[in-house]
């Protein structure tokens, strides 16, 4: 009796070591959103990270001290980090600039939100490029969805990707 109650208790550590490194293991993975609002005629961006990622990046960043929970100083400085390496370019290749709307922090995540008003029914395609954290983690993946009309195509964007062409028609 007694050597099954410590082979379960082992099992019962193993696992729980198992899923706490999980849990502190960097994903190196964010996703965008990217969305043309019919009723506002805004085009919308939320970016969405990985708290845990994005205090090391910050960390890295801007400050060894940075707090990106407790300090909106510490959010608004990765989020003009963000907008600085996310860009949407027109089919004529104009970059279209983004306005910074706000950070907020739900869970496990890190949102950066990003708006700007835009005659999107004209547009046929749109350029894109996302380098959040490359430069620090080659590995990064950004994952971006883009939605109009209830429509949505994808793009998935790695370390030293040009800019992603996206085309909108249906």
């Amino acid at each position: 009796m007694s050597r099954a109650i410590i082979a379960i208790s082992l099992l019962f550590v193993a696992v729980f070591s198992f899923s706490t490194n999980t849990w502190a293991h960097q994903q190196k993975e964010s996703y965008s959103n990217v969305l043309f609002n019919e009723r506002t005629g805004n085009l919308e961006v939320q970016h969405r990270f990985y708290l845990h990622d994005a205090e090391h990046a910050a960390k890295r960043l801007f400050d060894s001290n940075t707090d990106l929970i407790k300090e909106p100083v510490s959010r608004d400085a990765f989020a003009y980090y963000v907008q600085d390496k996310f860009h949407i370019a027109d089919d004529k290749q104009q970059t279209i600039k983004l306005n910074l709307v706000g950070t907020e922090v739900e869970g496990k995540y890190l949102w950066v939100y990003q708006e700007t008003q835009i005659n999107h029914q004209t547009m046929s395609s749109f350029y894109i490029k996302m380098e959040s954290l490359q430069e620090l983690w080659p590995s990064q993946l950004n994952y971006i969805n883009v939605e109009r009309e209830k429509q949505v195509k994808s793009l998935r964007l790695s370390a030293g990707d040009a800019w992603q062409h996206l085309s909108l028609d249906k």
